[in-house]
């Protein structure tokens, strides 16, 4: 039974054995002898421990390590070559003359048998193989002090860790030479093998675009600007070989360079990458990685203990004394912000800076938040952050100014070819075997470059780099000695049909259901289950709690599978999930259309990935998961794009795009629904369909309210209005009437705002009793108009009628979810409490109201939210408070991330609350520059407002005479808009 559950593993194997030498230590005492032996073993042990290895056994003072088992390892053999390099590294440090600490260590990767213990259960884990006879045999030959590592694990370790040949050895008990290398001890530096480090085998092709893109980007750079590119493709795709050879081009036009990798092994340890950055930062400085280094700059900005008790504390090199121990942890955490930025300050005095991070998804959750608050510390630096990921990772940076992103894609079969001919060259005899290689590497130059080194290293290929040639006793094509090809090779001896369900599954994802794969592949429920259990005897699934369910036992199996078919198979079976999942859903409202639109458009079913892809909009936007839409936007896009003819093509597109605009609006891309609705014209424009043009001159309309162009809007409205009639479309009335609404209400027409609501009610009471969201928009119809009649209210001064809107906009929302609508009702609240005199409740709800934009990434309302807060903050006593929140907000310019409005709401708050701070001739010229915004925007009710406030700071102020004006000015402004009274009373003021 034991022999049944074992698998072959792909591994590292670590053998330690204490120096001969030490036995005269051990003998001088059995106290002192056993103590030396503690610490030894301890040293050995915590290396192991440190980069994840499994500490197998003790055999005297000799030591067996794993990397790679039990779970599977993407980085095994670097783990156990760092780990070798650390234990020699604290042998070292702990050897005297009259106690030598030495340890000899042998390293070899491979293939071995792995699985439970014997049947005495003396050994809960072992293996058995060829690494574990080479690693004993490597660490027998091994000086003391010294590591020898194979060179089937320098084939996996390439040129990450440094290393010297000592050449081919005869080694008892295997048949060939066996090439041997020796670690440098101290050599290794930094964890994080920097970017600088690797060397590719063959020439960049295909990337020439993203290569000029990014040049562009770090001009800019050089110009003084902050800027961030995240490079985001599937592992092995090229994103780390796009980044070197655009550092290699920068640091020889006068960049310096910082590069680092994050390690999963390292991602426990907090500010790990941060520490790795900031090592090599000081390197560059002084040529010196220790914390002194600093000591040594001669910018005018010199370290204060601080930065250096925080280096200290973040490179672990020594005590940072007792003020440091004294702080919390988040003030030790914002320190340490505080001086990484500092350091990369001095070093961008200098010149431009980039940091290249690859692999930032590995990264520790500190080093993370921290490079994403970078921006805000750093604006003005020349400074250009360069990161790499994989293609699922998820980060906070999408919206910034200062950040593009560069997917990169498989490469083209062109471009594949090429990287094909530079790696294997010319010779007659490789054309089967290049068209095998490229149909496996499938687009992937990591891959091929993989595929070719192992048929080079088994014989099949003869001659120099780029000029092979294949040998007359062709062997079948091999796999890379890594993890991907392992597992690949491991489903290759798995029966045909249960193969065929393991790719089957590799596709669908999971939860793997038997049901469904059955369905994919056209078989016996039973049969698949019989496949998938048979995949579990081989470890590359487990079960699940559910009957008929499993899992993979670990991602990256999943992606080995699915990686290693071919892009037609891909398609077939993308189709096969496509069609069982639908089949089993029943088309329900209930299952993620997302998933569907996902096997659509991979199995190349143009028009049903488009379809899917809008409910699935549809959905994320009802569930105020706008970022999730655009992302699945994009790939509906696509897909519309290939649908054929073109008569099929326009009004897929179309739909799509009048989709997409309620999750643009509410995160605020802007620029994007200009883009968007101008291609949604044409569409319709070409059609004749007058419908839905009207639906685009609708949305025309609401955009253009967003900008503040509320006449231009106004006509726009009554276009789209008048053309809805004509078709009978009682929707896009309504939707008309709400966008005149909301016009009337931009210019200050109050009570026709009003009025505008009373007959949405009215008229389409049936309608807004479904509760939905108009499509293109981002609020709930039925709340939308509540809440605009609830703030017209607020400014006619009929305060109860706004409260009693108020609260029947809540009880619509108490049976709907719906983050944007509640944001919109809970800011008119606020507004109707500071109506009120009741600041303090407002603070409240607005701080509530702020964690829910935040959440749910509800940029266009994050703004007026953040203005109404500190104006709230300020009327109730918090002035200072109010200015530390709106200050930084507006320098960030947070205001273009919303409507027109908040070009009124920041300079109106922030004059609140500078007045409340006693700066009042500050208080005079942001109340002066809302009036402004008001008046340009020809916001007649906003402008009432801004007057009555500058007035009231006027008379403060002892400026009487200025006070009288504007006070009149603003009295006739209120009566323009229906306001009575509100210039006859001061705005309230925390000092009343």
């Amino acid at each position: 039974m034991l022999d049944a559950q074992r698998e072959l593993k792909q591994v590292t194997v670590l053998l330690a054995d204490l120096c001969d030498s030490t036995a005269q230590v051990v003998q001088t005492g059995a106290e002192d002898g056993q103590a030396y032996l503690d610490t030894a073993y301890r040293l050995m042990a915590e290396a192991v421990a440190t980069y994840g290895g499994t500490r197998m056994q003790w055999r005297g003072d000799e030591l067996l390590a794993l990397f790679g088992a039990p779970i599977a390892q993407e980085d095994h053999a670097l783990r156990a070559c760092l780990a070798a390099s650390a234990m020699l590294e604290a042998m070292k440090a702990h050897t005297t003359v009259e106690a030598p600490m030495r340890v000899r260590i042998g390293i070899d990767s491979g293939e071995v048998i792995a699985g439970p213990g014997g049947a005495d259960l003396s050994t809960p884990y072992r293996v058995d193989g060829p690494p574990i006879h080479l690693a004993s045999r490597l660490e027998k030959m091994a000086a003391p002090g010294t590591a020898q590592v194979s060179g089937n694990t320098m084939q996996l370790v390439g040129d990450q860790i440094e290393t010297r040949l000592l050449g081919k050895r005869e080694i008892r008990g295997f048949s060939v030479p066996v090439d041997v290398h020796e670690i440098t001890v101290g050599s290794q530096g930094s964890a994080a093998a920097p970017l600088a480090r690797r060397r590719y085998l063959g020439p960049l092709v295909g990337r020439g675009e993203a290569i000029d893109d990014l040049k562009a980007i770090a001009e800019r750079v050089r110009a003084g600007a902050f800027c961030a590119v995240g490079v985001r493709g599937e592992a092995g795709i090229g994103k780390s070989r796009l980044i070197a050879e655009l550092c290699t081009h920068l640091r020889e036009t006068g960049f310096s360079i910082a590069p680092v990798t994050a390690r999963a092994y390292a991602s426990h340890v907090p500010y790990g990458l941060v520490a790795d950055l900031a090592r090599v930062l000081l390197r560059l400085g002084s040529g010196s990685s220790g914390v002194d280094a600093i000591h040594t700059e001669t910018a005018p900005d010199q370290p204060t203990d601080l930065h250096t008790a925080a280096l200290t504390d973040l490179l672990d090199t020594g005590d940072a004394g007792s003020a440091w121990r004294a702080l919390s942890p988040l003030q030790r955490s914002e320190r340490i912000a505080n001086t990484f930025a500092w350091l990369v300050r001095e070093r961008t005095r200098s010149g431009p800076l980039v940091l290249a991070v690859d692999d930032v998804f590995l990264a520790d959750r500190g080093s993370l938040r921290l490079l994403e608050l970078l921006a805000r510390r750093l604006q003005s630096q020349p400074l250009l952050v360069l990161m790499s990921y994989r293609q699922d990772y998820v980060h906070r940076w999408s919206d910034a100014p200062w950040f593009a992103e560069h997917w990169i894609g498989p490469l083209p079969s062109a471009q594949m070819v090429k990287l094909a001919q530079a790696l294997l060259g010319d010779d007659e005899s490789l054309h089967s075997v290049r068209a095998a290689l490229l149909d496996r590497a499938d687009g992937n130059p990591f891959f091929l470059e993989q595929m070719v080194m192992t048929l080079v290293d088994g014989g099949s290929l003869l001659g120099p780099p780029g000029a092979y040639r294949c040998t007359s006793g062709q062997s079948p094509l091999g796999v890379p000695a890594s993890i991907m090809a392992v597992i690949g090779a491991r489903v290759d001896r798995l029966p045909a049909e249960t193969k065929a369900s393991l790719e089957a599954a590799a596709i669908v994802g999971e939860p793997l259901l038997s049901s469904v794969v059955a369905a994919m592949r056209n078989i016996d429920e039973a049969a698949a289950e019989s496949h998938l259990r048979q995949a579990m005897s081989g470890g590359l699934i487990a079960a699940s709690a559910s009957a008929g369910a499993y899992a993979f036992r670990h991602g990256l199996v999943q992606e080995s599978v699915a990686a290693t078919l071919t892009r037609s198979r891909r398609s077939q079976l993308h189709r096969a999930a496509f069609d069982a999942l639908r089949l089993r859903s029943g088309d329900k409202p209930s299952e993620n259309p997302g998933v569907l639109a996902h096997h659509a458009y991979n199995g190349e079913q143009w028009l049903s990935a488009a379809e899917y892809a809008q409910r699935a909009m549809t959905r994320s936007i009802a569930r105020s998961d706008n970022r999730d839409a655009l992302r699945v936007f994009s790939l509906g896009l696509e897909a519309a794009r290939r649908v054929e003819p073109e008569a099929a093509m326009l009004p897929c597109e179309l739909a799509l795009r009048m989709e997409a605009l309620g999750a643009q609006m509410a995160v605020g891309l802007f620029d994007a629904i200009v883009s968007n609705l101008e291609r949604a014209e044409y569409i319709t424009r070409t059609l004749g369909d007058t419908r839905r043009q009207a639906a685009v001159s609708l949305q025309l309309a609401v955009t253009l309210w967003t900008r503040g162009s509320y006449r231009q809007g106004l006509e726009a409205a009554a276009n789209a209005g008048a053309v809805a009639l004509a078709a009978g479309s009682r929707s896009l009335q309504m939707a008309a009437m709400q966008a005149r609404m909301m016009l009337n209400h931009g210019l200050g027409r109050y009570a026709m705002a009003g009025a505008d609501a009373a007959e949405v009610e009215r008229e389409f009471a049936a309608e807004l009793r479904a509760r939905r969201l108009m499509p293109g928009w981002a609020v709930i119809a039925s709340v939308n108009v509540k809440t605009f009649l609830a703030d017209t209210l607020i400014w006619k001064g009929e305060l109860d009628a706004a409260q009693a809107a108020c609260d029947a906009a809540y009880r619509e929302l108490a049976t709907e979810d719906h983050a944007f609508s509640r944001v919109l009702v809970d800011f008119v609240q606020a507004e109707l409490l500071l109506a009120q005199h009741r600041p303090e409740e407002a603070v409240t709800l607005l701080r509530s109201a702020l964690e829910l934009c935040r959440l749910h990434e509800l940029s266009n309302m994050h703004p007026a939210i953040v203005a109404y807060l500190g104006g709230a903050m300020a009327r109730s006593g918090q002035a200072l408070q109010a200015l530390a929140l709106l200050e930084p907000a507006i320098a960030a310019k947070v205001s273009l991330s919303g409507g027109r409005y908040n070009e009124f709401y920041f300079p109106f708050n922030l004059a609140i609350a500078l007045r409340e701070a006693g700066r009042m001739d500050e208080a005079l010229v942001a109340a002066h520059g809302a009036c402004e915004a008001a008046a340009a925007l020809e916001q007649r009710g906003h402008e009432a407002r801004a007057l009555q406030l500058l007035a009231s700071i006027e008379a403060d102020a002892g400026r009487a005479q200025d006070a009288a004006l504007h006070a009149q000015q603003a009295l006739a402004a209120a009566r323009d808009c229906g306001m009575p009274g509100l210039a006859d009373e001061p705005v309230p003021s925390s000092h009343a």
